[in-house]
């Protein structure tokens, strides 16, 4: 076979091998049959199952079924053995390189056989032929002879030496001297010779003449001896024909060429008269017929690439003539029939033949520029191109001088002017004018049309003047007058294009056609002043008789309305022309006349002539229209004060008009007097009038939209600490920005001027009311606060101890009410201001009673309570109740005054607490009606022991022991003034005896705003009442800044309790007196709050329907903070206040409380703390009387353990009904008592400190129980179940614990004990914690919170082990459930699944621990099994590394 390459190379055998045949002798060895590609192969094997595939489906469907089977069975089976025996092949293809290796090896040894065979041959056959006659020859004896007795060979033929050895060259010098002599001999036969005048330039050196003849050839010639009859000799011929654009450098005759050339010059040399002459004139006439078709070549591919069809060949005789024709207008399309055409002619002279090629134009150029002419005459540079771009540039020139000479006869000044580097006619359009306004005319030089080039014109328009100035020159006479008032409009818009506008050809009037505006010229310009979208400058454009070239411009003022929410065209209202002169454009400042609406008053900056015009260089000043400029600058920027003055006389506000300042370059207005605000008293205003020195009305800013009003105040009431505000006078800045739909100066900025002027005078009022009340302002308001700043529009006072927060007032023009705005400074800068809780009922206090002393004491009075308070925890918890899923708030802070703030407490409890003076805070139970002690306020109940738990906090020196026992005995009485006496004299503290009585506050009766010493002018609870905001479902406590310090949102008070009367209305006794429920009492004599005598009171009894402040009846339903059906309304009777000594850890000045008698109603009696008091109340701290080890890890403050202990109290009691235990009736208040089958229970608060619920247990038979056992069940009680955070579902799970067999319940006990004391178990490796509800890291048997505790007849329980360590962060903590069965009493995990993300190896280790317990230890009947299993686990469990749960 032979080869069939495989891939890039490789080759298998296509065919049977045959070996070669022997080759003749000498012939070279026959190639190996070529291969075929493994890839044509396969490819003709496709192609032919392919084609008869393409058959079969062509003719099966003519045959029957049967015969239609056999042929695919046919073609199939072809098929088949065909591509059966390509796969054969390809493997063998796989060893085909061995195979051709040993090919190749057994051919080469075939070839050598052949070589052997034909050399035995070859020999053989010249032995038997060529070498039988053969002989030698005699013997040369004498050559012998000498070669061996003289060593050499003498006797070789002369023959040899004459025609192998070269002869010896001549010396340096014998060459200088014969090419010396031969240059003699060549000038003697040059000067002898009748040379032609063209080869003039030779060079005669080194035995050679050299004949150049620039542009076509250079001949080196040379004479062979000093015979005159010797003929020339040509050594060397060169041709210089070039062509430089397209030859690429290459020769343009080849050699062949060359040295045939050379042969017919040499023959000419030996044969003529003159060789000279005749040498010249056959290389001279070759050469300017290779020219001629070096320029019709280069014009070939002149049409081809670039000039196309824009030149032709007319006609080409080869070594004659190459006519061409440009500018032919019947190919251009511009003209039809007869048309001009242009002809270049370049040929060889026939009468003279040694002149270069002649060039001729038809039609002959014009005399017009002798170098042009020159240029277009000569074809030395050989570049046709050239040639015809110097013809056409000729004949461009001639064009323009046409076109300019009708512009002459138009213009007699007419100042155009022709560019020859580039044929262009340059025209000024509109004199004076730049380089770049000029129109410019071209010639294409390809197609002889003009063509028109002018900066900022269309393109369209350009094509337009293009083709009329084509068609006939003179039409460019209109166009120029076109382009004219065309830049005109450009010069007007590039003059303006600085200033704030917007031009336009055209603008759509309404009345376009009844106005004077519609007589005004065709060329005019509307420019629309963008600031003062009223208002138009109409420029009209007129000829200059005479001058052609020049415009008069006429300027008008135009004033159009728009109608209101349409988008019909604007209506033309004025239309006035500008004074011809700029000069007489000045401001009348001594006409009093007011102008009318749309008038404008001329004014002018530039009080100096207009300078005469003046050539100008460059077009960009020519262009710039001065006048045009100062007219829109000056309407801008004066319009917007001519608006302003007329709003300011239609709304009769007095003021000078318009003035300039300055030195002229700005304007102002002034107002004389500002109109009184209403709402402000006449003294005030008067006031405010007479500390006003200067009002000016000012533009600023850059797009000048912008108003500033200046006022200069002298006098100012407050003195604030502020650097900026401590001169004589103060400049208060107005700022006003105009939108971009109004006009500049419309009625809008006087009413935002006059609403701002309202706002300071109503702040006014009250800075000068507080402004004399400052001489007999408390000295503690001295201290407390300092004027930060007052600068008319704002008043910020800075208060507290270190002034750190802040209080800015303002007057709101919108809303028409003071807006009140609190902050932090100086240190306390980003914290929060503790006043933001009550900020809405502060602004609707002080809008109510606009006063600032009573203001800042509002403040000095509840800065204090408000820090104490905001440290409550507000975040909602989740598994305080049953319902584990509901989150409760823990403490809602609900204000509904100033001096009132109310903390509802899980939506069960609710605390009113009442700031007053001197130090003191009011705490009464909130869930008692304001009007009623003995109706409950729906969705609270009241808190047990409130009142004992208060008292526990009562300063004996505050308090001066105000009450007798006696008082708390009886409820509040409505009758008479006894008991309000009674309680006024108590409250009283003890007069110094030199401290004369302070007069009531009340204002004197003639006194000129001035008020007693320490008394603001009114009393602010008198006139406090709630916000409106509080009418609806919200509590304005959630109105309160979102980054207050008590870090939650506030949650929505009870409506049930929602709007709330003013603290002037509070239950006990009405009108102005100072009692409990108000939030001043007359503790201080000095107090700024009133107080009626009792005298005063006698007739005004507090049920009456005079009694100030809204009725129960008039309160909004709402919704109740908790469910009426779990929570009742009514109080429980068993839930009394307990008497008891306090043993907690308070101030010195706190004595012990005092024994109150059981009344329900007690507690809404007020309580008054001192601030140190409450803040101890209210401040997160350890649970008193605990050790330190067994307090939890929740730290609340004492109110969240009494209120939190009250509600485990409230739980337990509903628990002990539900579950199987029994209670026992107890005749001591708020102690509940139950008993289980071995145990009898007794739950009540800690008589010492009221803030924790103790458990006392005894047992029925005490033989079972050590009291050790029950102390650590009591302890547990008190610090794991009932304690913080006080869940319900702990308490379920402990009651289940009580009910368990004693057994059972003793090893629990012992595990409490292990819990409670983890050192004395020092020998377990974990500590472990009884698990009440289940925790989240628990297996998922229920809801995290739920209950841990299943008692029936297996019991389920879980404990969490924590491994001992000293690195506490490192510490495992495990959760086990265990079950421990009663029937058998064994103890085991529970088999609960895991979580899927959770380990194993944990709870594998519990429950083997476990089991191997159960086996080692069986349990004895009675005995429990669940302590013994735990501690062994304790002891026994250790987990691998890396075993963590």
């Amino acid at each position: 076979m032979a080869p069939v390459q495989l891939e890039s190379a490789q080759l298998v055998p296509a065919g049977p091998a045959s070996a070669p045949a022997p080759p003749a002798p000498g012939a070279v060895t026959a190639a190996a049959s070529p291969g075929y590609r493994l890839s044509t192969l396969i490819e003709f094997l496709l192609h032919r199952t392919y084609a008869e595939l393409t058959v079969l489906a062509d003719l099966l469907p003519r045959k029957t079924d049967m015969e239609r089977k056999i042929e695919i069975v046919q073609f199939a089976s072809r098929t088949r053995q065909l591509f059966v025996r390509l796969l054969a092949l390809v493997k063998w293809a796989n060893n085909a390189g061995k195979v051709e290796k040993c090919a190749m090896i057994s051919s080469f040894l075939d070839q050598q056989a052949i070589l052997f065979v034909d050399t035995a041959d070859r020999l053989a056959s010249l032995a038997r032929d060529a070498l039988v006659h053969a002989r030698l020859p005699s013997f040369a004896i004498p050559y012998a002879i000498d070669v061996l007795t003289t060593g050499s060979y003498p006797r070789l033929p002369t023959c040899i030496r004459d025609k192998i050895i070269p002869p010896d060259p001549i010396t340096k010098s014998e060459k200088q001297t014969t090419l010396h002599q031969l240059n003699q001999i060549l000038r003697h036969r040059l000067v002898t010779t009748d040379l032609p005048p063209q080869l003039a330039n030779l060079t005669v050196a080194n035995g050679r003449v050299k004949f150049r003849v620039e542009g076509e050839f250079e001949a080196t010639l040379t004479v062979m001896g000093d015979d005159p009859d010797i003929p020339w000799r040509l050594l060397k011929l060169e041709i210089l024909v070039e062509d430089k654009e397209t030859g690429d450098g290459r020769a343009l005759v080849h050699s062949m060429q060359i040295n045939f050339i050379h042969q017919l010059v040499q023959s000419r040399l030996f044969a003529d008269e003159k060789p000279l002459q005749d040498m010249y004139n056959c290389l001279h006439s070759f050469c300017l017929a290779l020219q001629l078709e070096v320029l019709h070549s280069q014009t070939l591919m002149l049409i081809r690439e670039r000039w196309g069809d824009l030149v032709q060949v007319e006609r080409y005789h080869a070594g004659k003539c190459l006519s061409l024709s440009v500018w032919n207008q019947q190919v251009l399309g511009r003209k039809t029939g007869t048309a001009s055409v242009h002809k270049v002619t370049i040929k060889i002279d026939e009468t003279d033949v040694s002149k270069p090629l002649q060039i001729s134009h038809e039609p002959p150029l014009p005399a017009c520029d002798s170098k042009l002419m020159e240029r277009a005459m000569k074809i030395d540079h050989l570049s046709i191109e050239k040639l015809l771009i110097d013809s056409v540039h000729a004949r461009s020139h001639q064009k323009l001088q046409e076109l300019k000479a009708i512009l002459k006869s138009y213009n007699v000044n007419d100042n155009s002017f022709i560019e020859t580097a580039l044929p262009t006619l340059v025209i000024p359009i509109l004199e004076p004018c730049g380089r770049s306004e000029c129109l410019h005319v071209f010639v294409d030089l390809h197609s002889g049309m003009f063509q028109l080039m002018l900066y900022g014109v269309d393109q369209l328009t350009l094509d337009d003047i293009e083709k009329s100035v084509n068609d006939d020159m003179k039409r460019i006479i209109p166009w120029l007058q076109q382009l004219k008032f065309w830049l005109g409009q450009q010069r007007c818009k590039q003059s303006i294009k600085h200033l704030p506008t917007v031009s336009s050809e055209t603008l759509q009037l309404a009345n376009y056609a009844s106005h004077p505006v519609g007589n005004l010229s065709k060329h005019k310009l509307f420019i629309k002043l963008t600031r003062l979208p009223q208002y138009y400058i109409v420029v009209e454009m007129f000829d200059v008789p005479g001058n052609p070239t020049e415009l008069e411009y006429k300027y008008h003022f135009l004033s159009v309305s728009y109608a209101e929410g349409d988008d019909s065209p604007a209506t033309a209202l004025l239309l006035q022309q500008f004074k011809p002169n700029i000069e007489e454009l000045v401001l009348d400042t001594k006409s009093g006349k007011q102008m009318k609406s749309g008038v404008k008053r001329k004014l002018s900056g530039d009080p100096c002539s207009i300078e005469p015009k003046k050539p100008k260089r460059s077009g960009e000043m020519c262009a710039f229209n001065k006048v045009l400029a100062h007219i829109v600058a000056m309407c801008d920027t004066n319009m917007p004060f001519i608006g302003l003055r007329i709003e300011l006389s239609n709304m009769d506000i007095p003021h000078q008009g318009v003035q300039v300042e300055g030195d002229g370059f700005s304007h102002a207005i002034r107002l004389l007097k500002i109109p009184p605000c209403k709402g402000v008293n006449e003294e005030t205003q008067k006031a405010l009038d007479r500390s006003l020195l200067d009002c000016t009305f000012r533009l600023q800013g850059r797009n000048n939209r912008t108003w500033v009003a200046e006022l200069v105040f002298a006098n100012c009431p407050l003195n604030s600490t502020s650097s900026r505000e401590q001169g004589p006078t103060r400049h208060v800045y107005l700022t006003y920005e105009n939108q971009l739909s109004e006009p500049v100066g419309g009625r809008k900025v006087v009413e935002m001027f006059l609403n701002d002027w309202s706002s300071i005078a109503r702040l006014y009022e009250c800075v000068l009311e507080f402004a004399r009340s400052l001489p007999d302002i408390p000295n503690h308001l001295n201290i407390f606060s300092e004027v930060r700043i007052y600068n008319y529009r704002k008043l910020i006072l800075c208060y507290g101890t270190t002034k750190g927060s802040s209080i800015s007032i303002q007057w709101n023009s919108i809303l028409q009410k003071f807006h009140i705005s609190l902050g932090t400074v100086g240190p306390n800068s980003g914290c929060s201001n503790c006043h933001n809780t009550i900020l809405h009922q502060l602004q609707e206090m002080f809008n109510k009673t606009p006063n600032v002393v009573q203001l800042l004491q509002v403040l000095f009075d509840t800065q204090a309570p408000l820090n104490a308070i905001n440290k409550l925890p507000t975040v909602p918890m989740l598994g305080l109740t049953q319902r584990t899923n509901t989150a409760y708030q823990c403490f809602s802070i609900l204000p509904q005054s100033p001096t009132h703030i109310r903390l509802a407490f899980r939506n069960m409890y609710c605390i009113d607490i009442y700031c007053r003076s001197r130090g003191v805070v009011a705490i009464r139970d909130g869930a008692y009606s304001l009007f009623d002690n003995s109706k409950i306020v729906e969705g609270f109940y009241p808190a047990p022991g409130l009142k004992t738990f208060l008292n526990m906090f009562v300063d004996s020196n505050q308090d001066a022991r105000r009450r007798s026992v006696n008082e708390d005995d009886n409820p509040p009485s409505p009758i008479g003034g006894d008991m309000m006496d009674s309680l006024i004299s108590q409250l009283q503290p003890q007069q110094p005896p030199q401290q004369p009585q302070q007069q009531p506050f009340a204002k004197q009766a003639g006194a000129s705003g001035a008020y007693p010493l320490t008394s603001p002018p009114t009393s602010y609870h008198n006139t406090v009442t709630p916000s409106p905001s509080m009418m609806h479902t919200q509590s304005p406590g959630n109105l309160h800044a979102a980054s207050s310090p008590s870090g939650a949102l506030r949650a929505p008070s009870p409506a049930s309790f929602g709007p709330t009367p003013s603290p002037s209305s509070l239950g006990i006794t009405m009108g102005q007196t100072a009692n409990f429920a108000s939030p001043h009492g007359t503790i201080d004599p000095s107090s700024p709050y009133t107080m009626m005598s009792p005298s005063q009171r006698a007739g005004n009894w507090p049920g009456s329907p005079q009694v100030s402040g809204p009725s129960p009846a008039a309160r909004m339903p709402g919704m109740s903070p908790a469910n009426p059906s779990l929570h009742s309304p009514v109080p429980d009777a068993s839930h009394s206040p307990r008497a008891g000594t306090s043993s907690q850890v308070m101030p010195t000045s706190m004595p012990p409380p005092r024994k109150l008698p059981q009344r329900s109603w007690a507690a809404s009696i007020p309580t008054i703390l001192t601030h140190s008091a409450l803040n101890i109340l209210l401040l997160p701290s350890p649970t008193p009387g605990l050790v330190p080890g067994l307090a939890g890890s929740y730290l609340c403050s004492p109110l969240e353990r009494f209120l939190g202990s009250v509600i485990m109290r409230r739980h337990l009691q509903r628990i002990i009904q539900q579950e199987t235990l029994q209670l026992i009736n107890s005749n001591e208040p708020g102690v509940i008592m139950f008993k289980t089958e071995a145990l009898k229970c007794r739950v009540a608060l800690n008589p010492k400190t009221n803030q924790t619920l103790q458990l006392k247990v005894t047992p029925e038979n005490t033989g079972q129980w050590k009291s050790e056992e029950l102390q650590v069940l009591e302890k547990f009680f008190e610090t794991r179940v009932a304690g913080p955070p006080f869940k319900a579902n702990t308490l379920i799970a402990f009651t289940k614990l009580l009910g368990a067999p004693t057994h059972i319940l003793r090893d629990c006990v012992h595990i409490m004990k292990l819990e409670l004391f983890p050192d004395q178990a020092s020998q377990l490796k974990w500590n472990v914690q009884f698990c009440l509800t289940i925790p989240p890291s628990a297996p998922p048997i229920a809801p995290p919170g739920t209950p841990a505790v299943v008692l029936k007849s297996k019991m389920l329980f879980f404990l969490q082990l924590t491994q001992k360590t000293t690195v506490p962060q490192e510490a495992v903590s495990i959760i086990v459930p265990i079950i421990y069965d009663m029937a058998s009493g064994t103890t085991q995990q529970a088999d609960i699944p895991r979580q899927q993300n959770s380990s194993v190896a944990a709870p594998m280790m519990v429950s083997n621990i476990l089991k191997r317990f159960a086996e080692l230890n069986s349990p004895r009947p009675g005995e429990c099994t669940i302590f013994a299993a735990v501690r062994d686990l304790m002891v026994n469990l250790t987990l691998p590394p890396g075993g963590r749960p």
